[in-house]
């Protein structure tokens, strides 16, 4: 069996929930896998969102709870999690809300911090007076290498976080941010460039 060298006293029943879950997993549905994120095994997270499709880096760490949404009911879902990509080194904080109808690419040497949002789409579809004024948007979002998001952010869709920069905490990012600065506020504006 693939996981007997691995399967030690101090392991087993690690290995055993991961067990647990992928059987579960396959035979539920990517529901039941979005339900078991939302209050993990932290030694897990990873392993569980490669299984069903993330892409994830050496040495990224995600802390715990993960909420993700529109991975299988959504118009543009693929039924698993491969519109998560995950660079090398990364860290995503705990509470982090990922809207999965458009891709969210994360790249290596990035930090998401706790509570932080990354929204994909604006669908008002439900309301025929706003879909006729606001139609569907789904675009994917990008955080460039090095980039730090900070404590309960929001990025909306088809944003481009820059490369070696900050988003301040409690910021709304509604458009792309330069290189090398640090951006905060609601929405989020220039406050300064890093040197």
């Amino acid at each position: 069996m693939l996981f007997m060298k691995y399967l030690t006293p101090n392991n087993m029943f690690l290995v055993l929930e991961y067990l647990m879950v992928l059987i579960k997993g396959k035979i539920l549905g990517i529901d039941y896998v979005i339900k078991y994120l939302r209050n993990p095994n932290p030694k897990l997270n990873r392993k569980i969102l490669k299984e069903f499709g993330a892409k994830i880096g050496k040495n990224s760490t995600i802390k715990r709870s993960l909420f993700l949404d529109n991975t299988w009911e959504d118009e543009n879902s693929r039924g698993d999690f491969s519109n998560l990509i995950i660079g090398e080194n990364c860290y995503i904080g705990d509470d982090c809300y990922f809207d999965l109808a458009c891709k969210i690419e994360i790249r290596n040497n990035s930090v998401i911090s706790g509570r932080v949002s990354i929204i994909t789409h604006s669908d008002c579809n439900r309301s025929i007076f706003l879909s006729k004024r606001f139609p569907r948007k789904c675009e994917a979002v990008l955080i460039s290498e090095g980039a730090w998001i900070g404590f309960n952010s929001t990025i909306l869709s088809g944003i481009t976080i820059a490369e070696n920069s900050i988003i301040g905490a409690n910021s709304l990012v509604t458009r792309d941010n330069s290189i090398n600065s640090i951006f905060a506020g609601s929405p989020a504006k220039k406050l300064s460039d890093i040197l």
